[in-house]
C-alpha cells in the first residue's frame, strides 16, 4: 500500500493535489490507521545525529509531511514534531537519502 502511494505521490507535481489526496487517504483508511499505529511503536527509527547534523535543511524539504505543515514538523529543528513518529509517515526515508553528510538513519 506504502508503494502505491509514493508512486502516486511523485506522479502529482509540485501543484499538490496529490498530496491532499495522500493525506485524505491517511485519515480514510484502515490500513494507514493501522501503518500510522505501528510508527508510534516501531522499534525501528529516523533517528538525527544531532552532532554531525549541519541544519542544512535538505531532509525538511525532501519530506512531504513537512511540506504540508512546515510550523509543526521538522527532521532537525528542536522542539519539533519528527514526522517519521507521525501517523502520516510512509517512511519513503527520502529524508534520509538526502541528507548529505548522513546525520539520518534509519535504524533501531
Amino acid at each position: 500500500m506504502g508503494l502505491i502511494m509514493e508512486m502516486m505521490m511523485s506522479m502529482g507535481g509540485e501543484d499538490g493535489k496529490i498530496k491532499q489526496m495522500y493525506q485524505y487517504h491517511k485519515i480514510g483508511c484502515p490500513i494507514a490507521w493501522i501503518s500510522g499505529l505501528l510508527n508510534k511503536y516501531s522499534i525501528f527509527r529516523i533517528k538525527l545525529n544531532a552532532e554531525t547534523c549541519k541544519t542544512c535543511g535538505i531532509c525538511d524539504k525532501q519530506c512531504y509531511i513537512v511540506s504540508m505543515e512546515p510550523a509543526k514538523f521538522s527532521l532537525y529543528k528542536p522542539k519539533m514534531i519528527a514526522p517519521g513518529d507521525s501517523y502520516t509517515c510512509s517512511k519513503c526515508l527520502k529524508c534520509v537519502a538526502s541528507c548529505p553528510n548522513g546525520s539520518l538513519t534509519y535504524k533501531v
